[in-house]
């Protein structure tokens, strides 16, 4: 992960959206601190499985399979080595949010199970 491509306002609307959940089992449960708790370490270990399949798309794993598929539906004749390089362009400012989402999740699951 390269933190000089963090953008802050992007990682808060992340948490934010991965918090919803969790707040609302906080706000409508009876063992509110356990709910929160547990609610942040399942949603925690799902961003963390997408943010490695996230991993492996920003690496390039899936480009040859992008590129049969974008030749089968947008029925264009482009080389590969061109292709290669536009992928190359749009990934070259990416960051891996949901990685990191998770492992913030996980972290406030581990904190709030210490004070149940």
């Amino acid at each position: 992960m390269n933190l000089k491509n963090l953008k802050i306002k992007s990682l808060i609307t992340n948490l934010l959206i991965a918090l919803a959940y969790p707040v609302l089992k906080l706000v409508t449960s009876e063992n509110r601190l356990l709910a929160f708790s547990d609610a942040c370490f399942i949603i925690g270990l799902f961003m963390l499985v997408v943010g490695i399949a996230t991993w492996l798309f920003l690496k390039g794993d899936f480009d040859i399979t992008g590129y049969i598929a974008d030749r089968a539906f947008k029925k264009e004749d482009r080389d590969f080595d061109v292709y290669m390089k536009d992928q190359k362009e749009k990934r070259k400012d990416s960051f891996n949010y949901p990685v990191l989402c998770g492992i913030i999740m996980l972290i406030l699951s581990f904190i709030t199970a210490l004070a149940v």
